[in-house]
Parts: structure tokens; sequence; C-alpha cells
């Protein structure tokens, strides 16, 4: 092979890099764009008080990655504005409160549309003033735009959550 030829064949193959390296560019692109998914994440860092068929308000929006999702700080209403699957995780301590002094059940569920989510529904029995218990839970719904999700507390009893916090991802 000439020395012409080899020049010409190392020329070719740092373009045909050059050029697959810029194609591999952008489907990375791409593909990073499409994996990073709307979602939302809230919270309430101080104490919040939610009497029984009460909604937890969230008073923080930590993270807010794209439109689909909306939600205003200060209030409980989580609302969809684009149709698709949404993956929703929540978790909170709940404080016993001195006040009922009996046994009692904690409990939260999700609502969506006014509607309970089943599967959402999670509680824990206390029997002593003072005590403390965490809850959560995780689930997978389809939702439609407009439609709104919310948090309540249906213990019977005023609770008393601690850094309540949900997460709400489009899965598509």
């Amino acid at each position: 092979m000439s020395f012409c030829e080899r020049k010409c064949q190392i020329v070719g193959s740092i373009i045909g890099l050059v050029v697959v390296f810029i194609i591999a560019n952008v489907v990375f692109m791409n593909v990073s764009s499409e994996n990073n998914p709307a979602h939302i994440n809230s919270f309430n860092y101080p104490p919040e008080k939610v009497q029984n068929g009460g909604y937890i308000i969230f008073d923080t929006n930590r993270v807010v990655e794209k439109e689909d999702i909306s939600h205003e700080e200060g209030t409980a209403n989580f609302i969809i504005n684009q149709a698709g699957n949404y993956y929703i995780q929540f978790n909170t301590t709940i404080y016993e409160p001195p006040s009922t002094g009996k046994e009692a059940t904690l409990s939260v569920y999700l609502e969506h549309n006014n509607a309970t989510v089943y599967g959402t529904t999670v509680g824990e029995a206390v029997s002593d003033a003072y005590q403390t218990v965490n809850l959560n839970f995780g689930v997978i719904i389809q939702a439609n735009s407009g439609d709104i999700l919310r948090v309540k507390n249906n213990s019977g009893t005023v609770i008393e959550l601690l850094q309540p916090n949900i997460s709400i991802i489009r899965i598509k």
C-alpha cells in the first residue's frame, strides 16, 4: 500500500469516526430528553395539622420538570395537564396528638377526581398519645388532562403530619 493510499485510509477512518460520533451524540441527546419524564416533587416542611376528611397541603414544590403536572404551592390539588400514565409515590410521618389519647388508626389515601385510588389507603393503629407512624404508598394510574390528584386524611381524627412528601412522574 502506498503512502498516499495509507493517508487516505486514515483520513477516511477519521471522517467515519467523526460521523459516528455526531450521529451517536444526536441519538443520545434525543434519548436523554425522552428519558427525562415530566415530574413534580412537593413537600411540606413545617408540621401540618389536617382535619378528618381534610386534604394535605403541600407548601413547597422542590422539583418541577415540564408542564405535564401542575401544583400551586400552599394547596392540595395536583392537576394533570397531559394525559398519560403516572407513578405517584407518597410518604409521611404522622404524629398522634395527645388530644385523642385513645386507640386510633391514622390513615390517608390518594384521591383521583374525588374517588379513592384503590391500593393507596394506608394506615396504622396507635394506642398511645405522642406516638408516630410512617405511612407511604406508590401506585401507577392512568389520568386525563384536567384530572385532579390529592391526598386525604381519613383517620377519624385530626392528625399532625411531619414533612409529607409526594412525587408524581409521567411514565407515558
